[in-house]
């Protein structure tokens, strides 16, 4: 593997960011967080990403929207989306905008864990184990 996944969180609760944050910085992924779309859309102006994983409402933005604007800056990224509500209609529009995942809250960390390992995956080839 070349280098270690690069993550991008986003979420404007900051104590359930920080718990992402950190599981996966120990996971050893290279971790930025932001609390709302503006401080994301910077860092993928400054940073490359294989990962990102989008809360689905964000103050002031959808987190739809967040996604096609950070696949406009990075078209090879790989975004999964959290949210509170899994309906079909929902999951549907995130998967034709480009979604590799789509995960109701709360869903377990072990869970989130996994989405990310795959979407990774898809942009680099198999992970070791």
């Amino acid at each position: 593997m070349d280098h270690a996944c690069s993550l991008l969180l986003v979420d404007d609760d900051e104590e359930f960011l920080e718990i992402l944050v950190r599981r996966f910085v120990r996971r050893g992924m290279q971790t930025t967080g932001a609390t709302n779309p503006q401080s994301a859309m910077q860092a993928v102006q400054e940073q490359k990403f294989d990962v990102a994983i989008l809360d689905r409402s964000l103050p002031g933005e959808d987190g739809l929207e967040l996604m096609l604007r950070l696949k406009e800056c990075q078209p090879e990224l790989r975004v999964i989306l959290l949210s509170g509500h899994g309906d079909k209609q929902a999951v549907t529009q995130a998967r034709d905008g480009g979604a590799f995942d789509y995960l109701v809250k709360p869903c377990s960390l072990a869970d989130l864990e996994t989405a990310v390992r795959s979407a990774y995956q898809s942009v680099v080839g198999v992970l070791p184990q």
